[in-house]
This record gives structure tokens, C-alpha cells and sequence, in this order.
């Protein structure tokens, strides 16, 4: 009985450490639609920019902040261990977590022009909607 116990003992934690080790799909994608709502954010952000609806040092710190929340969901993504099958999408959410943070940067960095923000909004909301498609794929 003794015997029993320990093999069925095993059997549950080679499950269990079977499962472990591999990013399911669902925290793929959830890390995708992040990347997605930091996109249509900061299109939001542009366009109050682009507007001269909006100060210079919310931009800068706030836009601060979503590019931190694009980095950490990048690295996420990067070091995750993942399905090989998801190789591409995860690849390309990566690209687009850097594109997006490079908008919100250029931004940052140049707050007083309506036509970089103008244009940035355009790219934000693009690569936004790119995100949402990656990921409703999943």
C-alpha cells in the first residue's frame, strides 16, 4: 500500500512539473493586450498633445510610465519560456512593445511639437491595433 502511495505521489508531481516551465497562451496574450492599451494610451496622449490640450510635465512623466509598462511587458515576453509555435507573435509583440515606447519617447522628448504628436498618434493607434489583432489570435 505503501508502495501505491508513493508511486501515485509521483505521478501527481511529474503532472504537475509537466505543466510548469512553458507561458500558457492565455499570459501571452494578456501581456499582448497590454502592449495594445499602452498603444491606444499614449494615441490618446498624442492627440491632447497634438491639440495643446495637455502640460508638458504630464507628458514627460506619464508617458514615462507607459513606456515602463511597454519595457517590463517586452522583457516578460522575451524571457518567458513559450510554445515555439508562438516564436512569431511573441517576436512581433516585442518589436511592437519598442515601437510603441519609441513614440511615447519621441513625445517626451519634444513635447512642444504638435506635429510630431500629430503624426505619433497616427503610428500609436497603428501599432495598437496590430497588437490587438496578435493577440486576438491567440
Amino acid at each position: 500500500m505503501r508502495c501505491f502511495r508513493v508511486v501515485v505521489a509521483s505521478v501527481l508531481l511529474a503532472l504537475a512539473l509537466g505543466g510548469c516551465g512553458r507561458e500558457s497562451q492565455h499570459d501571452i496574450r494578456v501581456s499582448i493586450e497590454q502592449i495594445a492599451s499602452v498603444g491606444s494610451e499614449g494615441a490618446l496622449m498624442a492627440d491632447d498633445l497634438s491639440r495643446g490640450r495637455t502640460k508638458t510635465t504630464y507628458v514627460r512623466v506619464h508617458g514615462e510610465e507607459l513606456s515602463s509598462q511597454l519595457e517590463h511587458e517586452a522583457e516578460k515576453l522575451n524571457d518567458a519560456p513559450y510554445d515555439p509555435a508562438l516564436k512569431a507573435r511573441v517576436e512581433k509583440a516585442i518589436e511592437l512593445a519598442g515601437d510603441i515606447g519609441g513614440g511615447i519617447d519621441d513625445m517626451r522628448v519634444s513635447p512642444h511639437d504638435r506635429g510630431l504628436a500629430r503624426d505619433t498618434e497616427n503610428k500609436l493607434q497603428q501599432w495598437a491595433d496590430e497588437a490587438s489583432k496578435l493577440a486576438e489570435g491567440l
